[in-house]
């Protein structure tokens, strides 16, 4: 092109530039066309760019992406794990590959823990490859039941306890303090003067009114047979009771025409006065 002048211009454009169009606002937003402007084909597609509406999201995502880099990641189990797989998956999770030792809880009374069974479930779990904190988590829930259990046992023993002392009570009555020295006098001849021996069987037993009755009755036969000076034993409502049943078997009680009937049914009288007025010892 000549200028008027007649020189050219050489390489000069004289067509309108036109402005590139902007897909993010001002405000960072993505306008729409940004992913099929911006994002290659391949990738278009992933789902993160559905979630991505601001270049400050897209940040966020990359820095989020960046830090988990080279972390440690844990695989969701599938049907196609192996051996292998299930092992690094269960080792990532926490678990050693060794047995965890297992403690006896505080407070256990003696005889409940065994350590041989202690040692099978701590097999067991190892087994089921339990992290640490799994095992910690069962023995806590198992000691507390355990704890539970025996609050509950031992409540139940003073209950039948109790309930067995006072039938033996009403069995002796006023004679309870005699056959308790009977016991321990035959507790006293069976340990044959060690009186360790003897006092472990008080702490066993010493509560058990069982305990006490049947060595009451040997207390009883050492009596009998002159072994041990003891008192004449005071009558029990048993005692009384069975000659009760003596009499009112009799003829003079059931024949009122009998000549000793009227001293039987005052006997009789005295007898069930007696029964009542005995007081069981506390």
């Amino acid at each position: 092109m000549n200028d008027v002048d007649g020189t050219t211009d050489v390489g000069v454009d004289t067509t309108t530039a036109t402005e590139p169009t902007s897909y993010i606002g001002q405000d960072g937003t993505f306008s729409d066309g940004w992913r099929e402007n911006y994002v290659p084909e391949d990738i278009r597609g992933e789902k993160i760019f559905d979630r991505v509406k601001t270049i400050q999201g897209m940040a966020k995502s990359l820095a989020n992406a960046e830090r988990l880099v080279g972390a440690d990641k844990i695989l969701k189990p599938s049907d196609k794990f192996g051996d292998k797989e299930w092992e690094d998956y269960h080792r990532a999770g926490g678990w050693t590959g060794e047995p965890i030792p297992l403690k006896a809880p505080d407070g256990l009374p003696e005889g409940i823990w065994s350590d041989e069974r202690a040692t099978k479930f701590s097999d067991g779990f190892n087994k089921l490859k339990l992290t640490p904190k799994q095992v910690d988590g069962i023995m806590e829930i198992y000691n507390a039941d355990l704890a539970s259990q025996l609050t509950d046992m031992g409540n139940n023993s003073e209950t039948t306890l109790a309930e067995l002392k006072s039938n033996l009570l009403a069995k002796w009555g006023n004679a309870y303090s005699q056959h308790e020295h009977n016991a321990e006098f035959a507790l006293s001849k069976g340990s044959k003067g060690d009186d360790e021996l003897k006092q472990r069987l008080v702490d066993k037993y010493g509560k058990d009114p069982d305990f006490i009755e049947v060595f009451a009755n040997l207390g009883g036969e050492f009596s009998e047979s002159g072994s041990i000076p003891v008192s004449k034993l005071s009558s029990t409502p048993v005692d009384i009771q069975a000659k009760i049943n003596e009499i009112q078997a009799s003829e003079a009680f059931n024949n009122p025409m009998h000549p000793d009937h009227a001293n039987t049914m005052k006997t009789i009288n005295r007898l069930y006065k007696e029964k009542a007025s005995i007081r069981q010892p506390a």
